[in-house]
């Protein structure tokens, strides 16, 4: 049943017009996303839709083609890929902290390794973000900017984020499963990948500001940016945040024990149930800063990216994101309602 709070939170908008223009990834989750294409397109075409395909053939091409066809007046456009294309295509539907359109809004079908924002948004598949499309629901959803170290130049860098940036053992994982096939899918790829960079990983010496104040001086082994709910192909690392609230949840992973980690708060992240474990701070706020001498490295949306020292900050309804009624309700809906 629908509840108040969806009723309230969630735009309700007229049914799209039959354009969509598409945006492909044929490489994402080793290949699946170009083997899957052809099924897709005839699914959407069966719908009524007319379907405008762009493939990417490697880094930045999703952000030049979402810019592009924001800037040409696109009302829909759908990522075919993984959370590391949708992030890209989030990076070209931003323009200097703002909407390139603000009519424009992002469709998701994943594809990748991790789905993640896909958790958060309802559409998980095909069928999902073809029902949600149906229902014309979407979310004016925040953003997450961070500004870090580019580990090629040495030089800071500024890249947006709608699900989750991290720093220390996350990006760490998020790397080494980047190295590999993906071949195992997203729960097992991350698992593995989670267990053998906790294996190896000593803890960082990190300071941590959250609007201005200092919560935290000591030995880390990650600290999380949440928007959404999921990162990690599955995990529920934010079980409370909400993508319309102008806040990041953040959490700072103290230097707890290799043991602690595997048999304890590694298990309890997959069911949201980490917080307010032993060694895990939970806050909230609109700005955080982590500073760390030895260089922590960051990911965003399932990408590494950079290093420390890493300031970021949320941009409130940022981005318009097509969404299933309960999803959109469970993860916080959006601050406007049609009509």
């Amino acid at each position: 049943m629908i509840d108040e709070q969806l009723t309230r939170d969630a735009v309700v908008e007229p049914a799209s017009t039959a354009l969509l223009h598409v945006i492909i990834n044929p490489a994402a989750g080793s290949g699946r996303a170009g083997r899957r294409w052809p099924s897709f397109e005839a699914e959407m075409s069966r719908h009524g839709y007319d379907i405008q395909p762009s493939f990417t053939s490697g880094p930045g091409d999703a952000t030049s083609l979402a810019r592009q066809l924001a800037h040409d007046g696109a009302r829909t456009i759908v990522c075919v890929g993984g959370d590391g294309t949708a992030n890209e295509i989030v990076n070209g539907l931003l323009d200097g902290d703002r909407p390139a359109n603000p009519e424009t809004r992002l469709a998701l079908i994943p594809c990748g390794t991790g789905r993640d924002l896909g958790r958060t948004l309802g559409t998980r598949d095909v069928e999902s973000m073809l029902r949600a499309l149906a229902d014309g629901t979407t979310a004016m959803m925040d953003v997450g900017r961070v500004r870090y170290q580019d580990v090629r130049t040495g030089e800071l860098a500024s890249r947006y984020f709608a699900n989750v940036a991290d720093a220390g053992i996350g990006a760490q994982t998020a790397a080494r499963i980047n190295r590999s096939s993906k071949a195992l899918g997203g729960f097992v790829s991350y698992l593995s990948g989670a267990v053998r960079s906790i294996a190896r990983y000593q803890p960082w010496d990190v300071s941590v500001e959250v609007d201005g104040v200092s919560v935290y001086d000591g030995s880390a082994g990650m600290v999380v940016f949440a928007n959404g709910r999921y990162f990690a192909g599955g995990m529920k690392v934010a079980p409370e945040a909400s993508i319309c609230d102008g806040m990041l949840d953040i959490f700072v992973l103290e230097g707890v024990g290799k043991r602690t980690l595997l048999t304890s708060l590694l298990p309890r992240v997959y069911r949201g149930k980490h917080i307010g474990q032993p060694g895990v701070i939970h806050l909230t706020g609109r700005q955080a800063t982590v500073s760390c001498a030895a260089g922590m490295l960051l990911e965003m949306d399932g990408e590494q990216v950079g290093e420390t020292p890493v300031t970021v900050d949320v941009l409130p309804g940022a981005l318009r994101a097509v969404g299933t009624l309960e999803a959109l309700a469970e993860a916080g809906g959006c601050a406007e309602h049609a009509g």
